[in-house]
């Protein structure tokens, strides 16, 4: 059989391709572990993803990973006396990690997850065995066990909850029983103090029979009332003990209506001081834009750097709600003349924003099954890299509401300023996001 001379070439090649693809995959970077007496696992990066190579000679899968692999770790995770692969990756802060079960029947690996949270910054002792705690920052972690059936759930988690405007800097450990209910709640102050008692300022404040917006009650504390706080839920959620009458009774509060009194909020054209502005968010595709921009009608620049925006709603039985979208970050408002914020054009009268904002649109998050938006957080170091916040608090009702939005700045005696009205139909059009956009 004779070749020719371009064949000869092309063969060499993909010899000396074949050669290097096997000398490349023989010779992992990360050193062979055991997993028990007799099985012994080599990890592996190929361009499909990470494989874990068994010396059976078989070759299990385990993720296509968007993090660059740091270093792996082998951990009786699940205390079946098997060896687990922990891998880790230090590309970002924290340190985030992939866990796979040993699975002896089939001689496999199976990936742990648990739902909403990806595992980070990692303690996995002998001393407690089958308990795993994952640290969301340097306070904040949750540790999860493993239940009669091998499943993984939560057993108990810490949480911080800092306010500057309410003076509030408290941090909560909280044990799960197996099924989920709660078995132990502690809180407690970073000054080993006593939990201040929190006065209510506004007006009137609402109770919630449970910290979820559809939980308000028709009972209210008026100014000047004295609570006693017992434990929180996520950010926006306190549980209080109150005196009524001759008994003390617990319900929960909501802690932006603590700063603010939501049946004054009101959308007010000033004319020489500050406007926030909310163009139309209706589009005829369907979708759906959150655009506000701030006006300064003063003489005056206006600067701040602790603002955040509020979202807030009115269904239409009158029934509002408040909750915060996201800090706002610095801002830097040179004054404005109101004449020169509408510019006359041929196709009709323009609106010229002095500070935009926000100007995204509203998206669905297939993932995380919520609606979302883009939010810039690199400049933030207290919020994780995922670039989208959620647009609606959970468990809001379908139907339809009149929607301000509303910026106040924690260290300024600015007022809440409240922007214009605009229409709302809940649920939106779910249009999803582009999976390359979330990177």
């Amino acid at each position: 059989m004779t070749f020719s001379t371009a064949y000869k070439k092309l063969l060499g090649l993909l010899l000396c391709s074949f050669v290097a693809n096997l000398s490349t995959h023989a010779q992992s970077r990360f050193p062979t572990l055991e997993v028990n007496e007799t099985f012994k696992v080599t990890v592996d990066e190929t361009e499909k993803g990470i494989v874990a190579k068994l010396n059976n000679n078989k070759t299990v899968f385990l993720k296509k990973w968007k993090r660059a692999l740091s270093f792996i770790e082998t951990y009786d995770v699940n205390n079946d006396g098997h060896m687990d692969l922990v891998l880790n990756s230090e590309e970002h802060q924290p340190n985030h990690a992939l866990i796979f079960l040993f699975e002896p029947k089939s001689s496999s690996y199976k990936e742990l997850s648990y739902p909403g949270h990806e595992f980070s910054n990692l303690i996995i002792t002998e001393q407690e065995p089958g308990m795993i705690i994952s640290y969301i920052n340097a306070q904040e972690w949750l540790k999860f066990g493993f239940n009669k059936q091998s499943e993984l759930y939560r057993s108990g988690e810490s949480r911080v909850l800092n306010d500057y405007q309410l003076a509030l800097n408290l941090y909560q450990i909280r044990m799960y029983n197996l099924d989920g209910s709660v078995k132990s709640v502690k809180l407690e102050t970073f000054e080993n103090e006593k939990i201040p008692l929190l006065e209510v300022q506004v007006a009137r404040l609402r109770l919630y029979d449970e910290p979820g917006y559809n939980a308000g009650s028709n009972i209210y504390v008026e100014k000047g009332a004295l609570l006693e706080i017992t434990a929180f839920e996520g950010k926006e959620w306190l549980k209080i003990k109150y005196k009524y009458a001759k008994e003390t009774l617990e319900r929960w509060v909501n802690v932006s209506e603590l700063k603010m009194d939501i049946s004054k909020l009101q959308y007010v054209e000033d004319k020489n001081g500050l406007n926030l502005v909310m163009i139309d968010p209706q589009h005829g595709n369907g979708s759906f834009y959150f655009c506000i921009a701030l006006n300064n009608y003063s003489n005056k620049v206006f600067e701040s750097s602790y603002g955040k925006i509020y979202i807030f709603l009115e269904n239409e039985n009158g029934n509002k709600l408040l909750y915060p979208l996201y800090n706002t970050g610095d801002l830097n408002l040179p004054p404005q003349n109101p004449k020169d914020t509408h510019i006359n054009k041929a196709d009709g009268k323009w609106f010229k924003p002095g500070a935009v904002i926000d100007d995204n649109m509203v998206q669905w998050d297939v993932e995380k099954k919520q609606f979302v938006i883009f939010h810039d957080k690199s400049e933030n170091d207290e919020v994780d890299e995922y670039p989208y916040v959620p647009f609606f608090p959970d468990g809001l009702s379908a139907g339809k509401y009149k929607m301000s939005a509303v910026f106040i700045d924690s260290e300024s005696h600015q007022k809440p300023l409240v922007s214009n009205t605009q229409e709302l139909k809940f649920p939106l059009k779910k249009i999803a996001i582009n999976q390359n956009q979330k990177r």
